[in-house]
C-alpha cells in the first residue's frame, strides 16, 4: 500500500464517527472523494517523476559512454591525421628533393651549353631543354602544392614574354613525339599577332602543353593542330583564341560534362580495359584558365576527334619593357667589384659543382669546394670567407648543423660571414629555420643563374667590410695590364658576335636619350630625373665594359644615390658626354668588324 493510500485510510477511520451524522456525512464524503482523487493524482506524478529521473539518468549514462567512445575515436583519428600529415610532408619533401636535384643539373648544364660554341641547330635544342626544364620546375611546384591552386592562392606573373618563342618551344618539344606516332603537328601563328605579350608565360605554356599532349595521346592517325586567332586588338590589349584540334578517338557525349573534373580518366574505345592518364591535367588546365580570367570549352565526336577552344586576354608590353627583357636574358654579369672575393661552396653533387665553377669562372673569384661537412668544418676554421654557399643534405650530415655551430660560436672566424642556403628540399618550415639562424638567402634548387647573382649582390651590398676589402688594405695592389676595350662584353658573349652587335645597338639607342634626360635633370635641378637615366645607362655600360665611361657613370650614380657631392655632377656630366662621343666611334668601328667577320 502506498503512503498516499495509507494516509487516506487513516483519515477515513478518524472521520468515521462524523460520517454517522446526517448533516456532515454528505459534505465529508464529497471532500474525501476529492482528496482521494488528489492523492491518486499526486501519487501518479511522484511515480512519473521517479521514472523520468531514472530514464534521464539512463540517457545521461548512455550519452556519457558514447561521448567517451567518440572522444577516444577522435583522439585516434587525430593521431592518424597527424601521422598522415607528417608522412605526406616528408613524402613531398623527399619527392621535391629527388625531382629538383636532377632538374637543377639539367638547368645548369643547359646554361653552360648556351654559353659554349654551338651551331644554330644545337642552340635551338639547348633552348628547348632549358625552356622545358624551367616550365617543369614550376609545374612540379604546383603539383607539390596542389592545395594552393584549389584554395586560389596561386599567383600569376605579369611580365613580358616572347609569344613566338613559346610556340617554337611547343613545336620543338612535341614534334618528335607526334612524328613517333606518325602524326602531323601543325602550329599556326597569325601575322597580326604581337611578337611579345604581357602575362604568365609558364601558365600559358602549361595549359597548351597539357592540351596538346592529350591530343597526341588519344590520336592514332591524322593530325594535331594548334591554331591561334586574334579576336580583338588595340595598342595596349589583345583578345586571343587558342584552338587545339585533333583527329583522335573523341570523347563520348556523356563524358563531356565531366572531362575537367579531378581524376577523371578517359577510356580508350580501342582498348576497353586501359585507362589513359591520371586525370589531373585537364582539371589543372581549367583552374589555370579561370585564374587567368579566361574561358575554355570542348566539343567532340567519337571516332572523329576533339576540339578545345580557349579564350584569353593579354596586355601588349611597351617597347621599353621588351628591350629590358632582351637585356636581362642576354648576359649574366658578375660585377668587377667581386674580384678576389673568396667563396666557400659546400656541395656534393658533381653537376652542381661544374655549374657553379663555370658560373663564377670569369669573375676572378676564388671558389673553395667542400664535398661534405667534415671538409667544410676544416675550411671554415682555417679561412675567412666573403660568403658561404651551402647545400642542406650532405653525405655526412645536414648543412644546418654547420650553420648553427658557426652562428653560435663567438670565437669562430666565420661567425658573421653571409650564408646562402641552396637546397632541393625547399619548404616553408626550413626557410623559417634558416631565418632564425640569420641565413641571408634561402634558395630552392634548381635556380636560374641570374637569381644567385642577384642574391649575392644584395649580400655584398649589405656587407661592405669583407675579407677581400681587408686584404686589399693589408697588401699593395697588383699591377694589372689594362684589359682590351670590350674585354667584358667578349667574355660574356664569347663566340656570339650577333649578341655583341645587338648589345651595341641597344647601347647606341639608349645613350642619346640618357644624355638628354640627364642634361634636363641638371638644368631643372631635378636629381630624380638625372639619377633615373644615369642608373639605367649604367647597367648597359657595365655589360659592355667601356672602361672610360664606367667610372664616370658609377660616380654620378653613387653621388645621386647617396645625395653627396652634388656640385660635382655638372663637371662629371660634361666629361661623360665628351667620352661618350669617343666611345660611339669605337663601338661603330667594332660593330663593322663583327658584321664583316660574320
Amino acid at each position: 500500500m502506498s503512503k498516499y493510500a495509507l494516509l487516506l485510510k487513516q483519515l477515513e477511520e478518524s472521520l468515521l464517527p462524523y460520517l454517522k451524522e446526517e448533516q456532515a456525512k454528505d459534505l465529508l464524503t464529497e471532500q474525501l472523494a476529492k482528496l482521494k482523487k488528489e492523492f491518486i493524482k499526486n501519487e501518479f506524478k511522484v511515480k512519473r517523476t521517479i521514472q523520468d529521473k531514472q530514464i534521464t539518468k539512463q540517457i545521461l549514462e548512455h550519452t556519457i559512454t558514447e561521448l567517451k567512445i567518440q572522444s577516444e575515436n577522435l583522439k585516434h583519428q587525430k593521431a592518424l591525421t597527424e601521422e598522415q600529415t607528417a608522412f605526406k610532408e616528408q613524402l613531398f619533401a623527399n619527392v621535391s628533393h629527388e625531382l629538383r636535384t636532377p632538374l637543377h643539373g639539367i638547368l645548369g648544364m643547359s646554361h653552360l651549353l648556351e654559353n659554349s660554341t654551338l651551331d644554330k641547330e644545337q642552340r635551338g635544342y639547348t633552348e628547348i631543354i632549358r625552356s622545358s626544364a624551367d616550365n617543369l620546375l614550376i609545374i612540379i611546384n604546383d603539383l607539390l602544392n596542389l592545395s594552393k591552386i584549389n584554395a586560389g592562392k596561386t599567383l600569376l606573373l605579369n611580365e613580358p614574354f616572347s609569344f613566338e618563342n613559346l610556340l617554337t618551344d611547343l613545336n620543338g618539344v612535341l614534334t618528335f613525339k607526334a612524328k613517333g606516332k606518325g602524326l602531323n603537328l601543325v602550329i599556326t601563328n597569325p601575322p597580326n599577332m604581337p611578337k611579345f605579350l604581357m602575362g604568365d608565360r609558364t601558365r600559358l605554356y602549361q595549359i597548351l602543353i597539357n592540351l596538346l599532349n592529350n591530343a597526341i595521346k588519344f590520336t592514332e592517325k591524322g593530325y594535331i593542330a594548334l591554331n591561334v586567332y586574334v579576336l580583338r586588338k588595340n595598342e595596349s590589349t589583345i583578345d586571343c583564341q587558342f584552338e587545339i584540334k585533333d583527329t583522335g578517338i573523341g570523347i563520348k557525349t556523356g563524358q563531356l560534362n565531366s572531362v575537367f573534373d579531378s581524376f577523371t580518366q578517359l577510356l580508350d574505345s580501342k582498348k576497353e580495359n586501359s585507362l589513359e592518364g591520371v586525370g589531373l591535367g585537364l582539371n589543372i588546365v581549367k583552374k589555370l584558365v579561370q585564374l587567368m580570367n579566361g574561358k575554355i570549352k570542348v566539343k567532340s565526336k567519337v571516332g572523329q576527334g576533339t576540339t578545345f577552344s580557349l579564350n584569353l586576354s593579354f596586355d601588349i608590353p611597351a617597347a621599353s619593357a621588351i628591350k629590358n627583357l632582351t637585356l636581362h636574358k642576354s648576359a649574366i654579369v658578375i660585377p668587377t667589384a667581386w674580384q678576389d672575393k673568396k667563396i666557400l661552396l659546400i656541395e656534393d653533387n658533381e653537376a652542381n659543382l661544374v655549374y657553379a665553377q663555370n658560373l663564377f669562372a670569369g669573375g676572378h673569384i676564388t671558389l673553395d669546394i667542400a664535398k661534405n661537412l667534415s671538409i667544410a668544418y676544416h675550411k671554415v676554421g682555417q679561412q675567412l670567407y666573403d660568403c658561404i654557399l651551402s647545400d642542406v643534405k650532405l653525405p655526412d650530415g645536414n648543412g644546418f648543423e654547420l650553420i648553427a655551430k658557426l652562428r653560435g660560436d663567438h670565437s669562430a672566424i666565420n661567425q658573421r660571414t653571409p650564408i646562402m642556403v641552396l637546397t632541393a628540399s625547399a619548404n616553408d618550415k626550413e626557410a623559417d629555420y634558416a631565418k632564425k639562424l640569420n641565413v641571408q638567402s634561402y634558395i630552392g634548387k634548381p635556380f636560374p643563374p641570374q637569381l644567385i647573382i642577384s642574391e649575392m649582390k644584395k649580400i655584398f651590398k649589405d656587407n661592405n667590410v669583407t675579407i677581400s676589402s681587408l686584404q686589399t688594405m693589408q697588401r699593395p695592389a697588383k699591377n694589372r695590364s689594362p684589359e682590351p676595350y670590350f674585354a667584358h662584353l667578349e667574355k660574356n658573349f664569347k663566340n656570339k658576335p650577333s649578341l655583341q652587335i645587338e648589345m651595341f645597338e641597344i647601347f647606341l639607342n639608349q645613350l642619346p636619350m640618357a644624355i638628354k634626360q640627364m642634361g634636363k635633370g641638371l638644368a631643372e635641378n631635378d636629381l630624380k630625373v638625372f639619377h633615373y637615366d644615369a642608373h639605367r645607362i649604367k647597367s648597359t655600360i657595365n655589360i659592355i665594359g667601356l672602361p672610360k665611361l664606367k667610372p664616370l657613370i658609377t660616380k654620378m650614380d653613387e653621388f645621386c644615390y647617396k645625395k653627396i657631392n652634388i656640385d660635382q655632377l655638372p663637371e662629371l656630366y660634361t666629361q661623360f658626354k665628351m667620352q661618350a662621343e669617343k666611345d660611339i666611334k669605337i663601338i661603330l668601328a667594332r660593330k663593322e668588324e663583327l658584321l664583316v667577320a660574320s
